[in-house]
């Protein structure tokens, strides 16, 4: 299981919010590059980075930063927040970003993968699943907007998930919104019930990323220990900040 921590960004400084409440941002000392440069020393692989003003406005916000990052580490780095176009995706993709993160666009216009404009860039596109309930394991209501809104309903996750692979899509990432920042620890059935819906629809093996209230080490060996059921990463953000554990101690763990 691949740990990644993540970078989230408002006016150029690192933050967490809890459950995506603009208004509760615990902003931290260092930059971006600080902290990226860091997260690499401790074994980093892959960087989650979201640029939470343009997850916000709808268009990329913080892209220098993000192109400084990319220059700097040799860590992989998928960024999310503000790309609901292929221009978007096109412009992070050309300074050398591995993989873009869509949501909401996808959510409100599942379509846009189908266009034939983004045909070239599906193998670097991860679609984004970010849950604030789920009444049964089909059915699940969405946040948009830098989840600033309730999405849509998704009446029929296994045909959402479907749609994706179908359209060339091998990235999926399912965040659990009531957890986000929360350190209240994981929801293991309901990542399980979601995982099983998800990986029972497609024929084809879909890469599965986890995120939303890790706390502890435990949690992570709790992820871990689901095995094939579970996700094949986790994105680790407030409990690294907050010093609940190194990265270097999350990755060890799931070695």
């Amino acid at each position: 299981m691949l740990i990644i921590p993540a970078i989230d960004i408002i006016g150029g400084k690192v933050v967490r919010l809890s459950r995506g409440d603009y208004e509760k941002a615990s902003i931290y000392d260092l930059s971006p590059l600080a902290y990226a440069e860091q997260w690499e020393a401790q074994g980093a692989r892959f960087i989650h980075i979201v640029d939470l003003d343009g997850a916000k406005s709808g268009e990329p916000k913080n892209f220098e930063i993000i192109c400084d990052l990319k220059k700097t580490i040799s860590a992989k780095i998928e960024v999310g927040g503000g790309i609901r176009s292929v221009d978007t995706i096109k412009r992070y993709l050309d300074i050398g970003i591995e993989r873009v993160v869509l949501s909401t666009k996808i959510i409100e216009d599942a379509s846009f993968l189908l266009s034939r404009d983004i045909k070239s860039y599906l193998k670097n596109v991860v679609v984004s699943v970010d849950i604030r309930q789920m009444s049964t394991s089909e059915i699940a209501t969405t946040g948009t907007d830098g989840w600033l809104q309730s999405g849509d309903m998704l009446p029929d996750i296994p045909s959402f998930i479907q749609m994706v692979a179908n359209a060339g899509v091998q990235y999926v990432n399912f965040s659990d919104i009531s957890k986000d920042g929360m350190l209240t620890g994981v929801d293991s059935d309901k990542i399980l019930n979601f995982l099983k819906v998800a990986r029972e629809s497609v024929k084809s093996p879909l890469f599965f990323t986890y995120a939303g209230g890790i706390s502890s080490l435990e949690d992570i060996k709790v992820l871990k220990a689901m095995g094939d059921r579970g996700a094949d990463a986790v994105v680790v953000g407030r409990a690294l900040y907050e010093n609940k554990f190194t990265l270097k101690e999350a990755i060890e763990a799931v070695s």
